[in-house]
């Protein structure tokens, strides 16, 4: 029972760290410089040896240790692109929310908008175009130029 307790909140931790990972700096950056080349190496192993206990094993797979031991991993980088998929689709729904309002009253546009929490509006000083912003996870930016009517991605490096 205990050990049972022990590996499902293991399994919840890894995907809570999962899912908050790509939008704190400092994790990505350790992770893309420094865990990039063993996170490969063990994801490739953990692929081959639960392919091997699935072959091997059949029905009680899940109830292995090495099999739970070996979800872990695929289980946190999963978790990372969903959370950084799921963000992009909020994020990009509601921004196109505030430029339909925005669009609605060209006549002037304000020099804030309500709380958006994680979007950035920039009135141009000239008052005529505006710039939206968000982070999408990994140092990625989408950024929204009411001039250019456009979306454009913007990287850690760009």
């Amino acid at each position: 029972m205990l050990k049972k307790n022990i590996y499902n909140f293991i399994f919840l931790l890894v995907i809570i760290l999962g899912i908050i990972t790509p939008f704190i700096d400092y994790f990505v950056a350790i992770q893309m410089f420094y865990l990039l080349i063993p996170c490969g190496v063990i994801l490739l192993v953990s692929i081959f040896l639960f392919i091997y206990n699935l072959l091997r094993h059949k029905q009680n797979i899940f109830r292995h240790t090495s099999t739970k031991i070996i979800l872990i991993l695929p289980a946190f980088l999963f978790m990372q692109i969903l959370s950084t998929y799921a963000v992009d689709k909020i994020q990009r729904f509601r921004s196109e929310q505030i430029i339909r309002n925005l669009v609605h009253n060209k006549n002037y546009y304000p020099n804030s908008t309500h709380k958006t929490l994680g979007i950035e509006y920039k009135k141009s000083p000239n008052s005529i175009h505006f710039e939206i912003k968000y982070e999408r996870g990994f140092f990625v930016r989408e950024i929204y130029d009411s001039q250019k009517k456009s979306w454009e991605s913007y990287g850690w490096n760009d």
